[in-house]
């Protein structure tokens, strides 16, 4: 499962990030943080004992909390077959080529005179500083869920998000989502890995928004974005927005609002709770747990209708230079 390869020396990792890979090490520090030892017995004897007997249907941890820790368990295999290899760089086929590449990016962010400079780098938040920038990567990577790239790009995550999903799409994949999370029967509307995929590509537009949030994006014109004709599928995504006329011109203020309403650490266990009691047959509030089904949802959907909006202004922008 881990690679399709008749070659037993061949290891390269298909669940780790490419921040990962260039150090494994971290990662493994990081699964240590999150998992107990006590942790990681419980989760595999329950995935185990499901998997050989018919008559264990009763669970303690639900199919979400298994399967949130069987994603992090296999980059942490992973990351141990990487650390045996003293050459680990030719194992990822990772060339110093691009290593040198990347040492170029991060000294982009502290040199603004580079031959590529920050708002090159770093295109939605030009005025960013790099102590400022180093610091919200560093909470991002600490707090990450499922999606643990390192965003160089907002403008490219957010187009990305909009690759895989319409926000009609998006809107009722999480309404549905949300929906069994205080009903007596688990996600039906696809298979369990869909849930945590879904919260995945929302994890990467709350990073994103996270990034944004509070750094200048002046150039944003949203006003006259809505009424070129030429743009059609702008104005049909917005047709039903939920978003007011001020946070229309002004996307801005649902970063702040959203961020307002929960921190990203709160985000995140959000996510987590979310997808533990969408795959779960027993409701969340069985368990003392309380999940605001509407504020969440609003939340979520006035997020992904902002960064549409700040992602297409973006694109304009650019074009124009």
């Amino acid at each position: 499962m881990r690679f399709i390869s008749e070659d037993d020396a061949d290891v390269r990792p298909l669940w780790m990030s490419p921040q990962e890979i260039s150090d494994p090490s971290e990662f493994i520090r990081q699964f240590c943080r999150m998992h107990s030892i006590a942790d990681c017995r419980f989760f595999l004897w329950q995935m185990l004992s499901n998997s050989v007997s018919a008559n264990n249907t009763d669970a303690d941890a639900s199919a979400g909390e298994q399967l949130y820790f069987f994603e992090n368990l296999m980059p942490f295999i992973e990351a141990v077959f990487l650390l045996q290899y003293t050459d680990a760089e030719k194992v990822v086929d990772v060339s110093s080529e691009n290593n040198a590449y990347h040492e170029n990016i991060e000294s982009s962010v502290s040199d603004k005179n580079s031959v590529m400079g920050a708002s090159d780098y770093f295109p939605l938040t030009d005025q960013i500083e790099k102590s400022k920038l180093k610091k919200k990567l560093k909470k991002l990577k600490y707090h990450s869920v499922w999606y643990r790239e390192r965003i160089n790009d907002p403008c490219q995550v957010i187009q990305s998000f909009f690759d895989y999903s319409s926000l009609m799409s998006f809107k009722t994949n999480l309404y549905e989502i949300l929906k069994v999370t205080s009903e007596d029967y688990f996600y039906q509307k696809g298979s369990p890995n869909s849930v945590s995929h879904h919260l995945e590509r929302l994890e990467s537009i709350i990073n994103v928004a996270y990034l944004m949030n509070g750094e200048n994006l002046g150039h944003i014109d949203i006003k006259s974005k809505l009424e070129d004709p030429q743009l059609p599928p702008v104005t049909q995504e917005m047709s039903h927005s939920l978003l007011t006329k001020e946070e229309i011109l002004n996307p801005e203020k649902v970063l702040t609002s959203f961020f307002d309403y929960k921190s990203l650490k709160e985000w995140k266990k959000a996510l987590i709770e979310i997808n533990d009691f969408a795959l779960s047959k027993h409701p969340a509030h069985e368990w003392g747990v309380w999940i605001d089904a509407l504020p969440v949802f609003v939340h979520s959907v006035k997020l992904a209708e902002a960064l549409c909006l700040i992602g297409c202004s973006e694109e304009q922008h650019i074009e124009q230079r």
